[in-house]
């Protein structure tokens, strides 16, 4: 859970800092999107691409998470496999001794 809460508190110290360095700039820039071109605050400009960068951060961990969620619930379920098998061989064992 600490690790979390690191993770976090960076984020926001990333954020903080470049919204700090978006506000120190006044000046209008033309910004080019895929389809629109726009004139806007450098602020504005930084804001979108740290929250751009979050999102996608966010996604790619979710991704990553989802990934391994995934591994665990097969390693699981290969697991109980096993075990049933231990219990069967170790059940024909003592069969086979007391015979």
């Amino acid at each position: 859970m600490l690790k979390i809460w690191i993770y976090f508190i960076v984020l926001a110290i990333l954020c903080v800092i470049g919204f700090a360095i978006g506000s120190a700039n006044d000046g209008t820039v033309v910004f080019d999107f895929l389809f629109i071109k726009s004139q806007m605050s450098l602020a504005t400009l930084f804001a979108i691409g740290i929250g751009v960068g979050v999102l996608l951060g966010v996604y790619i961990s979710l991704l990553f998470c989802l990934r391994v969620f995934a591994k665990s619930l097969g390693l699981k379920s290969q697991l109980r496999q096993a075990k049933k098998q231990e219990e069967k061989l170790l059940k024909e064992q003592k069969e086979t001794q007391k015979a």
